[in-house]
């Protein structure tokens, strides 16, 4: 999973490089799944190069933690958690028995299916389709357009995430007022903000950024929160994303020491926004290469004929939408890093009027793990909606695999009436 969070760490580092302006939003936990079920069925040089780049010794480890990813996904009262996760092969690579019971069944409990890509792409595509409706739960349709399956596809992986919770405090709607967002380039936007009054949040003020968590309402065995880090500084992020970099534990809950604070002034805008990226490339500008398949016959415990199977390279695609609203989520959080920091100060402020990051974590597992959802965005206008669905794709096939994620967070219309969401800078985005 820390392979997969620097991934997007890098994609928003490089995005301020360069001078975009645009909002970020990314999931690694499905990328995190469709990479594990790949994992799980290699051999040779292609398991070692995966292996390594997911920060793993070896499959077993692999399986144990998407065992327990998907236990996470067991009932209770609060956000709704559900993750499900399907395999297509063509009919002339048909799955391994084993790998199709033990791995994909067994561990993921993957819809696995035969199919013929060649003479019947477009009817795979619209079964794939009809699959990403069901698991997305209505919000995903079309995911894959006719024709943009070539007919020499070998598998496809997929994964559906959906995640959809209640703020433990909600917003006020009557509070909510316009205010001045500033952007990365020095500009400022008016967008909606939301604020409410309580007594006391969870808040933690460290060297160059603060932290405010808002839990959503639940009961046991998942708790799920948000966590808010806000930059001192209005062109901050770049400084802040650098220490998620530079410490690949500086998101535990070791360096975390939760503390509720009172606050003078609190606001947390409301937005929406979508956007798209090239996975590969990023991963090529951290110089990994996703061409990880160089011998076929690595695929030989996951496919049968594998040997027959071309020579395969990675493209994987990844596009997001999020959109929130008072109803979504609201509660407030202090958190101090372990092992030192003075008390915060009295008239403490959070007001996230400039580029910040979100995640959302699963309290249980007591850090910011592999079995959490984790969402991080760099964005002009940013905060966190009420439903969220992932669908992600890896599919293996001859001169072009592809991983296309579609992730959605929307916001469920309160007595069907327009949700009234200010775009600002991601006005383009959609």
């Amino acid at each position: 999973m820390e392979s997969c969070t620097q991934i997007t760490n890098q994609l928003m580092l490089k995005g301020i490089e360069k001078g975009v302006s645009k909002n970020v939003v990314s999931s690694p936990l499905s990328i995190n799944a469709v990479l594990n079920m790949l994992v799980a069925g290699l051999t040779g040089d292609s398991l070692k190069q995966m292996l390594g780049f997911l920060g793993s010794k070896n499959v077993d480890e692999i399986n144990s933690k998407s065992r327990q990813m998907m236990a996470m996904l067991r009932g209770g009262d609060g956000p709704v958690f559900t993750m499900v996760n399907g395999a297509w092969a063509d009919q002339r690579f048909p799955l391994v028995p084993k790998y199709k019971e033990e791995v994909l069944k067994g561990i993921f409990k993957c819809e696995a299916n035969n199919v013929d890509f060649q003479t019947k792409a477009n009817q795979v595509v619209d079964e794939i389709n009809l699959w990403a409706d069901a698991a997305s739960r209505g919000l995903i349709k079309n995911i894959l357009q006719r024709g943009s399956v070539p007919i020499d596809t070998t598998l496809i992986f997929a994964n559906g995430l959906y995640f959809k919770g209640i703020w433990e405090n909600k917003f006020d709607p009557v509070r909510t007022r316009d205010r001045k967002f500033y952007l990365l380039n020095g500009d400022n936007v008016s967008v909606p903000f939301m604020s409410d009054i309580i007594e006391k949040y969870y808040y933690g003020a460290f060297d160059g950024f603060k932290v405010l968590k808002k839990p959503y309402a639940s009961r046991q065995p998942n708790n799920f929160s948000m966590y808010f880090f806000l930059p001192d500084e209005r062109d901050g992020l770049q400084n802040l994303l650098g220490k998620f970099n530079s410490d690949s534990g500086f998101l535990n809950e070791e360096y975390f020491e939760l503390t509720k604070e009172r606050l003078e002034e609190f606001w947390i805008p409301k937005f929406k926004f979508s956007f798209d990226f090239d996975f590969s490339e990023v991963m090529d500008d951290m110089g990994e290469s996703l061409s990880i398949i160089k011998n076929p016959r690595d695929l030989s415990e996951m496919v049968h004929n594998s040997e027959d199977v071309p020579f395969f390279t990675l493209n994987m695609l990844q596009k997001a939408y999020i959109a929130v609203d008072e109803n979504g989520t609201e509660a407030s959080a202090y958190a101090q890093l372990r092992g030192g920091g003075a008390p915060p100060p009295s008239g403490c402020r959070f007001v996230a009027d400039h580029p910040f990051v979100f995640m959302i974590r699963e309290e249980r597992s007591g850090q910011f793990s592999s079995v959490e959802i984790e969402l991080r965005a760099l964005v002009s206008v940013l905060a966190s909606g009420k439903e969220a669905t992932v669908i992600g794709f890896y599919s293996p096939k001859c001169r072009l695999c592809h991983t296309l994620l579609k992730f959605v967070l929307e916001v469920e219309k309160r007595n069907s009436e327009s949700l009234n969401i200010v775009m600002a800078d991601a006005e383009n985005d959609n």
